[in-house]
This record gives C-alpha cells, sequence and structure tokens, in this order.
C-alpha cells in the first residue's frame, strides 16, 4: 500500500500520455514482425515492438503512485484502462509499411525527444526510465532514417505512399507538444520535471528529422532561419482540433 501518493495532475497527465503511446506504438508495430517486405525489416519491426511495450509498462506503474489515481483506479493498468491518452493516427491499424516507417520516423522520434528533455527531471521515477528509453531509442531513429531515405529514393508510387504517410502523421505529432502556452508542460517545465517548454522541444524534433527530409526533397511547411540556425513551423498549426485533457487531435 502506499501511504501518500503524489498529488501532481500535469505529471500524472503526461506519464499517462507517455505510456499510452508506447502502448499504442507498440501494438501497431506488433503486426508487422509477420507483414513487413524484408526478412530483416520483420526482425527490427519484432525488436522494436519489445522495446516499445517494455517502456510502457515501466510508466505506467508510476500512475499507482499518484493521488489522481483515486478517482479510477483501473485506469492505471493497461489491461483495465479504457481511456486513450495516445495521437488519434495509432487509433488504426497501419495501411501498409510506409505508415509503419512514417510512425518510426515522425511519431517515435517525437518521443524521444521528449524523454531526451526529462534525462536530468527533478522526478527521478521518470529521470531513471528516460535515460534507458533514450538509449534504446537510437536503433529506432537509425531504423527510421534508413526506411525514409530507401522508400523515397524509389521514386514513383512508392515515394508518393511514403509522403502521404509522413503527412498523416505530421500536424499531430508537431502538435503532441503543446500549444506555446500549455499549462501542462509548462508547469513541468518550471518545476524542472522537464528541461524545454512546448516550443523548444518542437524546436528540438525539427532539428532531428529535418535535416533528413530536406536532403530527400520530402516538402513540409518548415523554414529554416539562418539568423538562430534553427527549423521552425511554417504555418499555423490546428489547435483548434487540440484535445488537451488526451494531448491528441480531434
Amino acid at each position: 500500500m502506499i501511504s501518500e501518493r503524489i498529488d501532481n495532475a500535469a505529471l500524472f497527465a503526461i506519464l499517462s500520455a507517455l505510456a499510452d503511446n508506447k502502448q499504442a506504438v507498440g501494438r501497431r508495430y506488433a503486426y508487422w514482425c509477420n507483414g513487413a517486405p524484408a526478412l530483416e525489416a520483420a526482425v527490427a519491426a519484432a525488436a522494436m515492438t519489445q522495446d516499445e511495450l517494455g517502456h510502457a509498462r515501466t510508466l505506467y506503474p508510476l500512475l499507482e503512485d499518484f493521488a489522481q489515481a483515486n478517482d479510477a483506479p483501473e485506469q492505471v493498468e493497461p489491461m483495465t484502462r479504457t481511456l486513450r491518452y495516445h495521437l488519434a493516427t495509432l487509433d488504426q491499424d497501419f495501411a501498409g509499411w510506409c505508415d509503419f516507417v512514417a510512425t518510426n520516423f515522425l511519431v517515435d522520434t517525437a518521443l524521444t525527444t521528449f524523454f531526451e528533455a526529462c534525462t536530468a527531471s527533478s522526478y527521478e521515477p521518470l529521470r531513471q526510465r528516460a535515460r534507458k528509453i533514450v538509449q534504446e531509442e537510437q536503433l529506432h531513429f537509425v531504423h527510421g532514417e534508413g526506411w525514409v531515405r530507401r522508400l523515397a529514393r524509389a521514386g514513383g508510387a512508392v515515394r508518393r505512399t511514403l509522403l502521404a504517410s509522413l503527412q498523416r502523421c505530421w500536424e499531430e505529432t508537431l502538435c503532441w507538444f503543446g500549444p506555446p502556452d500549455d499549462p501542462t508542460v509548462l508547469q513541468l517545465q518550471h518545476a524542472g520535471i522537464i528541461d524545454a517548454t512546448p516550443d523548444e522541444l518542437r524546436s528540438r524534433y525539427l532539428q532531428k528529422i529535418m535535416p533528413v527530409l530536406q536532403t530527400l526533397d520530402l516538402a513540409f511547411p518548415v523554414t529554416f532561419d539562418t539568423a538562430s540556425k534553427r527549423w521552425k513551423v511554417a504555418q499555423p498549426l490546428p489547435w483548434e482540433r487540440w484535445q488537451a485533457a488526451s494531448r491528441r487531435l480531434d
């Protein structure tokens, strides 16, 4: 029994979203352990599935330590949890391998960007898990980048399908970090639980993915500011569709 629970709604919400997204990504990856286009891709899909589900399993138990779990104790267990705090793009099975690659490259990298901001967290359980997750995710990024390059260079229908898959994830993944004034993320940043604001997280994320997309001439509404040497989103994100509680677009 826990004698004294942590009362921190913002941290509880973020941990819930991180766990749900990891769980959802793992489940979507799992199908492709047998359906990947090549043996080496199937082996990689199996390894990444195990990693993603393992990350979720290390995060869900943390929810039990929070006072917010008192209101709905069944929501701290993945087997009984009915809330969906993962991206809406993960609601459906992947239509093809390009969806797998887009999720690997965009969604998984966004989650890793957030965990990187937690590697010096003042909340020790998250700090410990974040460091291990970031280490394991290095190979995930290499896999995603490699397949994006391979499919983009294939040209024709393959390249068009990849671009459509990337576009399907694009806006919601950028939104996942929250609007600039997101009270949840800003509260955690102020408390030293993460080390960046929503806009800084978004900027760090773009620094990872845009050099790859640019070299492949895959066009997205992002510009490079030569003064700051940073990538910036060039058009408004659909915040009118943002669901703050579940951290997803409707």
